[in-house]
């Protein structure tokens, strides 16, 4: 696989080619893609763009693009999330950053048998940018400002212990501003995902394995789940 990055007059771009895997195919495109005849390709738009991207942060991506890209793809097959998480709670609380856990994580997290292909994780705005200078040999796509053009405000990735990380950040997501609940995990007081939030998404979804898993969740804690219409 070969994973490199360049520039044109308007976008900075990332390129993955040499993909003989269906499986590694799919992740790619998971990880938003898009297929082309040569491979797969993520856009950037730069030109005119106050987004809060410098040289610097391209030249970062490009290495660290080409040195991981590979790696991180692969991980997604098999998301071996613990030490990754670990590492990335053990920076954050040592320099203050405010951090919350998003996604199917959240519930591999609780103990619940689901394997997710990435770590999902929701940043204060006032620490966003603060995570691309604590991890820099871990920063594969640009963190950007997408100016609420996009479904969230700010987002960026990392690759830490070969699994991919996605970064974002939004008013509405901060912790006083959306509910969240706190969980002990290996020591740490974390804030994840509300689970009523995540089984009823879930169910919306119809992915049968997942619902199947929290169910099971639910009857092991004696969890009394709130009935919406989905």
């Amino acid at each position: 696989m070969k994973c490199y990055c360049y520039e044109t007059e308007t976008d900075f771009i990332l390129c993955v080619e040499d993909v003989n895997n269906i499986r590694l195919e799919d992740v790619i495109q998971h990880a938003w893609f898009e297929k082309t005849d040569k491979g797969f390709i993520k856009i950037y738009p730069m030109k005119g763009m106050d987004n809060g991207v410098t040289e610097e942060d391209k030249d970062l991506v490009k290495r660290n693009f080409a040195r991981l890209g590979q790696l991180m793809f692969e991980g997604m097959l098999k998301c071996e999330w613990e030490n990754a998480l670990l590492l990335f709670a053990q920076k954050c609380f040592e320099h203050g950053i405010e951090w919350y856990i998003f996604g199917s994580i959240s519930d591999a997290v609780r103990g619940i048998e689901i394997k997710p292909h990435d770590i999902d994780i929701i940043v204060h705005t006032r620490d966003f940018f603060k995570i691309k200078n604590l991890f820099p040999e871990s920063v594969v796509e640009p963190f950007v400002d997408n100016k609420g053009i996009w479904l969230v405000r700010f987002f960026g990735r990392l690759c830490l212990s070969g699994v991919l990380f996605d970064i974002a950040a939004d008013n509405k997501m901060n912790l006083e501003n959306h509910n969240y609940d706190k969980f002990l995990w290996n020591g740490y007081e974390l804030y994840i995902e509300n689970f009523q939030a995540r089984y009823h998404l879930e169910l919306s979804r119809n992915r049968e394995d997942r619902i199947k898993a929290m169910q099971a969740y639910i009857a092991v804690n004696n969890i009394n789940v709130v009935t919406v219409d989905v």
